[in-house]
């Protein structure tokens, strides 16, 4: 096939930029010429597999992601800012296709505007008429009155860059007639509802990162790792608890505390803890018996397809979608809303010593890996060239 320009975009969130890199990758190895919105923080992994299109983000490295009454201005000032930096590439450069995470509305925008086929991609379970995060599980943050002030500045900028004739709507809750689920059928909820337009694939598994934590992981018998992804993360007492049930068993822990929490808040930690403010995440998940993590999409399939059971302590609605699914599929526990360290304790001992969940996540994790990680992404990326 004749190389062709592919054109990604995608908010600033690694476990939306993530899932897609290896696919991006085997495009690049196809032969095809890939240009990746970038901000500032991911310019460097991006740039390392393909074009950089760079752009001033107002959610890069933002708190205010964690501000759930701040998000959809945010979002706002996002789309304005990545889109007009996409207009131009679609003047100068006009790419064959747009690949467009779900939440980078700029990149569906520009396909309208444009007339350039466009794929939406789903690193978050996707949404249909049967299921959807917001309607089943509240996940977006939006009181009515925020609703209808983000809904007025959508129509302002949908009329400057000439859609007037979308409606706000539209652009919110828009429809695409190709998709990539980023994860297996079977872990979405309502599967076998979602039509053809809706194609589920293995995921894109980073390689290990050969951190320079390494040896100390490997050394590091048994593993549990702890996470609270990249945004609500600002909880000691969680990490203090996760951290004594571990060492109550006689194990080590590798925990990412963010970068609001700095490790002397945790306490004093024994040589068998590992914090960091973010861990080399594959690197841990290889070596690691468990993860007790906020149950983020991206970092759940990433520990499932290392064979690494989950238990998950959810912060938002979609996290709890994540934690049922697992708990329905016998892939791990969603923890309670409170609990001890002893509790975790036993949790955490019932989990991994349960040798059906063991045989089921040793399943799953062979639904997740092929020989090549990105090769069912580029396929579907693929069919949509003109």
């Amino acid at each position: 096939m004749m190389g062709r320009h592919v054109l990604f975009a995608s908010i600033p969130a690694w476990g939306h930029v993530y899932p897609v890199l290896a696919g991006l990758a085997e495009l690049v190895r196809r032969g095809h010429r890939v240009s990746c919105l970038a901000s500032t923080s991911f310019t460097r992994e991006v740039g390392a597999i393909a074009g950089v299109v760079p752009y001033d983000s107002p959610m890069d490295g933002q708190a205010e992601l964690s501000d759930l009454a701040a998000v959809l201005p945010l979002m706002l000032r996002e789309v304005r800012a990545s889109y007009a930096v996409l207009e131009r590439i679609g003047r100068a450069d006009r790419p064959d296709v747009i690949v467009s995470d779900v939440l980078a509305m700029s990149g569906w925008v520009l396909g309208q505007v444009f007339g350039i086929p466009v794929i939406r991609t789903w690193p978050v379970f996707a949404s249909n008429a049967e299921f959807s995060l917001h309607r089943n599980y509240g996940s977006r943050p939006d009181s009515p009155e925020a609703m209808a002030e983000f809904l007025a500045g959508v129509s302002a900028f949908l009329a400057d860059i000439g859609l007037d004739s979308m409606s706000p709507r539209q652009f919110f809750e828009s429809e695409a007639e190709r998709n990539i689920a980023l994860f297996p059928r079977e872990i979405q909820p309502c599967g076998e509802t979602f039509d053809t337009r809706f194609t589920f694939i293995r995921p894109c598994i980073r390689p290990a990162e050969q951190s320079p934590e390494l040896d100390w992981l490997r050394n590091a018998k048994p593993l549990a790792a702890i996470s609270l992804g990249t945004v609500f993360n600002e909880k000691i007492d969680f990490f203090r608890t996760c951290i004594d049930s571990v060492e109550r068993l006689g194990w080590h822990a590798a925990a990412a505390i963010g970068g609001k929490i700095r490790p002397p808040e945790v306490g004093p930690v024994s040589d068998r803890v590992l914090l960091r403010t973010k861990l080399p995440m594959i690197d841990t998940l290889r070596h690691a018996s468990v993860l007790v993590s906020h149950g983020g999409l991206t970092s759940t399939i990433e520990a499932l397809a290392n064979g690494v059971p989950v238990l998950i302590a959810p912060q938002i609605g979609e996290q709890r979608a994540v934690a049922d699914s697992v708990e329905t599929l016998g892939l791990g526990v969603r923890l309670p809303e409170s609990f001890t360290a002893a509790e975790l304790a036993d949790l955490i001992k019932t989990v991994v010593d349960d040798a059906d969940v063991a045989h089921r996540v040793a399943e799953f994790q062979a639904k997740l890996r092929s020989e090549r990680s990105g090769d069912e992404f580029a396929d579907a990326v693929e069919l949509a060239f003109p």
